[in-house]
């Protein structure tokens, strides 16, 4: 009953205390608003000036300022619909009112203290501990004045009045467990572009606490949602969906931040006109740890997922983020491309031709990046992001499988199957493990690496390769190779096939302009296997071992062995190239059975010289030091059988055992025994000094058609083409037996020169020919082909002269011949029209036969009392004679002569008139004269006496004019009207060239 009266007096005077300070608080409210607004201006330095205010009372006092401003440093800060404080009856009695119970804001509308254009000025604290320490005072100091702060339906707006969030939600408070720990809550929506109608919320613990980890003096998470991505465009392309984030962190009391965040996009979608229609990409999701200490910000662990499967991870970090001189560091890795979505972009409309081009091409792959780093000050990725970039990242990956085409214009096949490692390291890429399909070549232990620090173009490279290369297919390019180098001979190369293993090492730079050779290169090559097609040879030439080493300045061949048809030929040496010209050093070619047509085709056009036949031997060439480019051969090489061709025979040289003796600058080809025609020759080729190269010819053959020389022909006969011999030749030539068409001689022997330009000559010719002896020498020039004969013919049998065209089957004219003449013509068109020179001829001891002219004549004249009976009837047996006497003169085919005199015991006959050669005629007045006539009129010729005719009978003499064609002439019998006269003009001129001035 005692308790129960003790605590009824207790609620008694609770009551009384209670109702007696709700009195007082009733009619004291204004002062107590002013109080309480006065304590927080003393505390915080804002002043809250209400429009109105009341004062409620339960269970604590209830402070509601209507409209209130809230001023800082003389500038509002916020603007309230309503700000309410509750605030307990205790501390208004002990503690000025403070801290209050609960402060409450219902619509503020917070303007931050800068513009949209300058929210990038807003400071960030700077993580530490005087941060700490600042937040540690803060919360103190919100502790002095209240336990829980709220806010409803907030507005956010920056100071020129874009709205930044709306409907904000804050809540923070604090237990009496942890009176110094706060828990913070919060809630909107984004209104501000690019992410209008995101939301957001979040919820932190701060301050010290009860159960609190040592070390923590923060920890809390952040979630939006909704957040759209519009409105960002880069060259036309739009990235469009809504992107999820969570945000976990932990604040240290040292200041430093650690934490993770979330970021999902579960579809996004590409948008651009350049592309025909949306492009869905898919979901993905961004993960990575973070940590902000006073001297760096990094993120570490990033994972960037497409749906499940990670494409991309990293980490980075920006150092001494404060100073004048940050620096961000990026590490990536994991990151993977497959070329088929580059390949995608092949939808994009309006791309450069050149990509366009390139990524048709792309065929299958991937590219992995297994580790990616930068490192640079911010203030240069900013500035020269490009070049920042060249000279301070750093990464490695690798190419999967990689294909693409190379431009048609190449003639390459694809590539296919590319793999390799590849490493970039500020400016130094390197590139390793290389292996690759090249069409049906294969290509392994691809080494190389390129200092790019200062760009593509110029950059210095170094590469090194093994190949094993399909030559059939690389031809084409090889060939365009060659063409484009216009390297010499490079149409003798026909085709290339076989597979050759080659490593091959070049430096040199690179270019994107042009394509540039190596400055320096080394190419190793086993050649076994190789087929080479050459032009004009007959058949392939087959490479069965050896290999060749090629660099800038050489080319070295190791026991090559070419296999042809028939033989094979080895090749080891060294061919040099230096600024004076290309030299060799012990160049040593060895042949066995080697089918020579093949190799000889590659120096020489076989329609100029042509060999056939195998060929055995060796030579050895080195350069000549005392002659730049100069070569000196050492060696002999034996055609066993084959023909040798020389474009100025007609026919080869056969031959059975031939040599070509080098020694230093000298070249003999000897060729003893051989055929020529089928007849026997001796044929040897001397040149003295090849670098001045004169050829002589000696040849001693059995039986020489001399129109086997193609050079040489009947002046009458058509023209022969020109022949190509740019090389001054001499030579001299013997032959037992020999003939020009029909004209058949022996024991010949010349000498003959021919220079360059074609002009040529032939002297000192001998020969028996008829019975006779003669001597000739023909020059003749090359540029109109006119030709001078300058001979003489001594004691020749006129008769198979006159039988050598097969149209005569007996001999006009039998007798001993003596014949000198100096002739010119053109052979090129008509020789008999354009025939010049004079000529010396006489015929002694003979007979002139029957034929036409002679026939026609004689049946002129009344010959029966000229006969006696120790003479024949020249109408049968001819016309004998002592000798014919006669010269001609003339030009242009048309030759004159006064002075034709045929002495003999019937009759004597002169002549004087012309001949023209080109048309065969004749235009001549002819004398013919009885034995004793011709006595009877010599008597009479003045200084030989009266008396030598006074016993002369009368005279009998005829007299005609022969003119029309040789074969047919018109003979025309003339009066004699001064026989005297006649007889001695007719006559004088032969006695005149005996005994001058005889006869005027």
């Amino acid at each position: 009953m005692r308790l129960l009266r003790i605590a009824a007096i207790s609620a008694l005077i609770f009551a009384v205390l209670i109702g007696g300070t709700a009195a007082l608080i009733a009619a004291n409210q204004e002062r107590i608003v002013a109080y309480v607004l006065a304590s927080v201006r003393n505390r915080t330095g804002v002043d809250i000036i209400p429009r109105s205010s009341s004062v409620h009372l339960s269970t604590h006092l209830v402070v509601v300022l209507d409209q209130p401003q809230v001023i800082d440093n003389g500038h509002e800060i916020v603007k309230l619909k309503s700000l309410s404080a509750i605030v307990s009856y205790h501390s208004i009695f002990v503690s000025t009112g403070l801290p209050l119970y609960r402060l409450t804001a219902t619509q503020p509308d917070i303007t931050l203290p800068v513009t949209q254009t300058n929210a990038a000025a807003i400071s960030v604290p700077r993580p530490g501990t005087p941060m700490i320490d600042a937040m540690q005072d803060s919360l103190h100091a919100l502790s002095r004045i209240c336990w829980r702060v709220e806010a409803v339906d907030a507005t956010v707006r920056y100071a020129d009045g874009t709205e930044v969030a709306n409907h904000v939600g804050i809540v923070a408070y604090r237990t009496r467990r942890d009176p110094y720990r706060w828990l913070l809550g919060f809630s909107g929506a984004l209104v501000e572009t690019p992410v209008s109608g995101a939301r957001v919320s979040g919820k932190f613990s701060l301050g010290i606490g009860r159960d609190q980890p040592p070390g923590e003096f923060a920890h809390g998470a952040v979630w939006t949602w909704d957040v759209p991505l519009e409105g960002i465009e880069v060259e036309g392309f739009s990235l469009v969906g809504t992107v999820e984030n969570t945000v976990k962190f932990l604040l240290h009391d040292d200041g430093t931040v650690t934490g993770d965040t979330d970021v999902e996009a579960p579809k996004l979608t590409l948008l651009s006109k350049r592309l025909a229609a949306p492009e869905n990409l898919g979901a993905y999701s961004l993960r990575a740890a973070f940590e902000i200490t006073d001297g760096k910000y990094a993120f570490t662990n990033i994972v960037l997922r497409h749906v499940d499967t990670p494409i991309l991870s990293g980490e980075t970090e920006l150092v001494a983020p404060e100073s004048n001189n940050p620096k961000l560091g990026i590490h990536l890795g994991g990151f993977r491309l497959e070329a088929g979505v580059l390949k995608q972009l092949l939808a994009v409309r309006h791309l450069p031709a050149d990509l366009v081009d390139a990524l048709k091409r792309l065929g299958p792959g991937k590219v992995t990046v297994g580790d990616a780093t930068l490192s640079a000050a911010l203030n240069e990725i900013k500035t020269a992001p490009l070049d920042t970039i060249r000279k301070n990242l750093v990464v490695s990956g690798t190419v999967q499988d990689l294909g693409f085409a190379i431009p048609a214009e190449t003639k390459l096949p694809p590539v296919s199957k590319l793999s390799a490692e590849i490493r970039y390291s500020k400016g130094l890429l390197t590139i390793s493990q290389g292996t690759a399909k090249f069409g049906n070549s294969v290509v392994h232990d691809l080494v190389a690496s390129a200092n790019l620090s200062k760009g593509i173009e110029g950059a210095d490279y170094k590469t090194s390769v093994s190949l094993n290369a399909d030559l059939d297919e690389l031809y084409p390019a090889i060939a365009r190779f060659l063409e484009i180098y216009q390297l010499r001979e490079r149409d003798r190369l026909e085709h290339l096939s076989g597979r050759v293993e080659m490593v091959t090492t070049a430096t040199g730079k690179l270019s994107v302009k042009t394509l540039s050779p190596p400055t320096d290169y080394q190419v190793r090559a086993d050649v076994i296997g190789t087929v080479l097609a050459i032009k004009g040879s007959p058949g392939p030439l087959k490479v069965s071992r050896g290999t060749v080493a090629i660099d800038p300045t050489s080319i070295k061949f190791e026991n090559v062995m070419l296999a042809a048809t028939g033989g094979n030929a080895t090749l080891d040496g060294t061919v040099d190239f230096a600024k004076q010209g290309v030299t060799v050093r012990d160049l040593t070619l060895g042949l066995h059975d080697f089918p020579s047509q093949l190799w000889l085709t590659l120096l020489v056009d076989p329609s100029d010289f042509s060999v056939t036949g195998p060929i055995g031997g060796k030579v050895v060439v080195n350069g000549n030091p005392s002659t730049p480019g100069g070569l000196t051969p050492e060696g002999k090489l034996t055609l066993a059988k084959g023909d040798i061709k020389f474009n100025f025979l007609r026919a080869p040289i056969i031959t059975q055992g031939a040599t070509l003796t080098m020694h230093r600058k000298q070249v003999v080809l000897a060729m003893p025994g051989s055929k020529l025609e089928d007849s026997p020759i001796d044929f040897r080729v001397t040149v003295a000094d090849y670098t001045h190269p004169s050829i002589r010819i000696d040849a001693t053959v059995q039986k020489l058609d001399l129109e086997v020389l193609t050079f040489v022909r009947m002046p009458w006969s058509p023209a022969t083409p020109p022949i190509h011999f740019p090389v001054p030749c001499l030579g001299h030539i013997e032959a037992r037996a020999a003939n020009l068409a029909a004209f058949q001689m022996s024991d010949t022997k010349t000498d003959f020169t021919r220079d360059a330009v074609g002009n040529w000559r032939v002297y000192n010719l001998t020969a028996t020919a008829y019975r006779g002896k003669m001597n000739l020498e023909l020059d003749g020039r090359a540029p109109d082909n006119w030709i001078r004969i300058v001979g003489s013919a001594t004691d020749m049998d006129p008769a198979p002269l006159f039988m050598l065209g097969g149209k005569n089957k007996h001999s006009p004219l039998l007798g001993h011949l003596f014949l000198a003449a100096d002739l010119w013509a053109n052979t090129d068109t008509n020789f008999f029209e354009t025939l010049a020179g004079d000529m010396t001829i006489t015929v002694r001891d003979g007979t002139l036969n029957k034929f036409t002219l002679l026939s026609r004549l004689l049946s002129f004249i009344d010959i029966k009392n000229w006969l006696s009976a120790q003479i024949p009837d020249p109408r049968i047996a001819g016309v004998p004679f002592k000798t014919i006497l006669t010269d001609f003169k003339g030009n242009g085919g048309l030759f004159y002569t006064d002075n034709f005199a045929l002495k003999g015991p019937v009759m004597d006959i002169t002549a004087s008139g012309s001949v023209q050669f080109g048309a065969g005629t004749l235009d001549m007045d002819v004398g013919v004269f009885p034995f004793d006539t011709v006595d009877w009129v010599l008597n009479h010729i003045p200084l030989i006496g009266d008396r030598l005719g006074a016993g002369t009978g009368k005279l009998v003499a005829a007299y005609f004019h022969v003119k029309g064609p040789i074969s047919d002439p018109s003979i025309l019998p003339k009066p004699i009207t001064s026989v005297a006269e006649f007889v001695k003009k007719t006559l004088g001129m032969p006695i005149n060239i005996i005994r001058p001035n005889t006869i005027k």
